[in-house]
């Protein structure tokens, strides 16, 4: 694929940043997804930038990846992975390879580098000190999931970006906690939302996420 095919591209968007963000206890700053949902998670969310950037594509299922370099740097590690290994071809496959290549830890280097977290260890009574990474401001934290929950009571048309991350809570189980104070009809509304607003590759990739965490048979810890 070339970069004609897609155009002039937009500024990417960090999706992985949010999306490990909404994760997060809003009070503690401890990490409320279960670590496999987390890594399927932001596997899916770094694939996502990428989309957004118009970098990648799905296409019956297949990833295909455009010949230019991507300007951030995790991002274009993760294309040249996907540029160079013709054995994996799946979207759905390229998120288990990015899980087993520790895409959470890398996530969290980038978000350390750009100050958006800090590392912290919290010492727990007989138990193992327990290592975070939590933003400057814990109300970060819930900054998007706020956002999305306030457009969906609404209800009003989520941004492209905040409906695929909308998507990806849902397909970890963390929309439960984020829309917990909504009324019922908010589920329906970002489905909704979801296949009338996202283009296909978009609505792949969380189906995709969320077919690998049913497979794994991933329960979330709250």
């Amino acid at each position: 694929m070339t970069a004609p095919q897609y155009g002039k591209a937009k500024p990417a968007l960090l999706l992985a940043d949010e999306f490990f963000l909404c994760g997060l206890d809003d009070m503690t700053g401890e990490q409320r997804l279960e670590p496999q949902a987390l890594a399927v998670g932001l596997a899916a969310a770094v694939l996502g930038e990428l989309m957004l950037s118009r970098h990648m594509i799905i296409e019956d299922g297949l990833l295909r990846v455009a010949d230019v370099p991507a300007a951030d740097e995790l991002q274009e590690r993760v294309r040249a992975w996907a540029r160079k290994d013709h054995s994996v071809e799946a979207a759905k496959d390229w998120i288990m390879v990015l899980v087993a290549r520790d895409i959470a830890e890398l996530v969290k280097h980038r978000m350390l580098a750009s100050g958006k977290v800090v590392r912290t260890t919290r010492r727990r009574l007989l138990r193992k000190p327990l290592e975070l990474y939590v933003p400057p401001s814990l109300s970060t934290a819930a900054a998007a999931g706020v956002r999305i929950a306030g457009n969906l009571s609404v209800p009003r048309p989520l941004s492209t970006a905040d409906l695929l991350l909308a998507g990806l809570l849902r397909a970890t189980g963390r929309d439960r906690e984020i829309l917990s104070h909504c009324e019922p009809g908010v589920h329906e509304e970002l489905e909704r939302q979801i296949r009338t607003n996202l283009w296909p590759s978009a609505v792949a990739l969380i189906d995709n996420a969320t077919e690998v965490l049913v497979t794994a048979a991933v329960t979330p810890l709250f």
